[in-house]
């Protein structure tokens, strides 16, 4: 599980820094509560949730992300549950989790599973690449894992979205901050 995960992060591919989308929007928070951040990679965006009162339940396939994580958080002094499992798979229950993140993994399977585990109010932060990435020379290639146009919009337009932002300039991105009805 995880294997051509585990040599990129062995390479360096986390990041320390929570994602800018993230920080950005931290004054609509709660004060604390419980916190799942899916594809969690080497745990910047738990450890920063982690860091502000929050039960953090992080989730990634990659046993070399999550020991970066777990490393992360021992210097931040922060305590997050790590599991090793496939997103795709991992049991999420039901109305559970204030926040929700999932930033650069790209899984249509995934958004009534988010839409159930979300409590009433609770706030969605989802970032990944679009199909416009393959215009560029980085980034993911498969179109299987880009977004389709307007699909993240389209996933949670029944919420009350506070920021979606869709761009090509530099890279294709698309951007949603959506909080669950009451």
């Amino acid at each position: 599980m995880g294997t051509g995960w585990d040599e990129r992060y062995r390479k360096g591919a986390g990041r320390e820094a929570p994602a800018e989308l993230l920080t950005t929007f931290a004054g609509v928070l709660p004060k604390g509560g419980r916190a799942l951040d899916l594809a969690c990679g080497a745990g910047r965006n738990a450890v920063w949730l982690a860091g502000r009162g929050f039960a953090v339940l992080g989730i990634d396939s990659s046993g070399e992300a999550l020991r970066q994580g777990r490393e992360l958080a021992s210097r931040e002094a922060c305590r997050v549950t790590w599991i090793q499992a496939d997103v795709e798979f991992y049991p999420l229950p039901a109305a559970e989790f204030d926040v929700i993140t999932c930033f650069y993994y790209r899984s249509p399977a995934l958004y009534p599973r988010v839409r159930a585990a979300l409590r009433r109010g609770g706030w969605l932060f989802d970032e990944t690449y679009t199909l416009e990435q393959l215009r560029h020379g980085s980034g993911p290639r498969n179109p299987e894992h880009l977004l389709r146009p307007g699909e993240l919009l389209s996933a949670f337009a029944d919420w009350n979205v506070v920021f979606y932002r869709e761009t090509s300039v530099d890279r294709g991105i698309a951007s949603l901050v959506a909080r669950k009805a009451w």
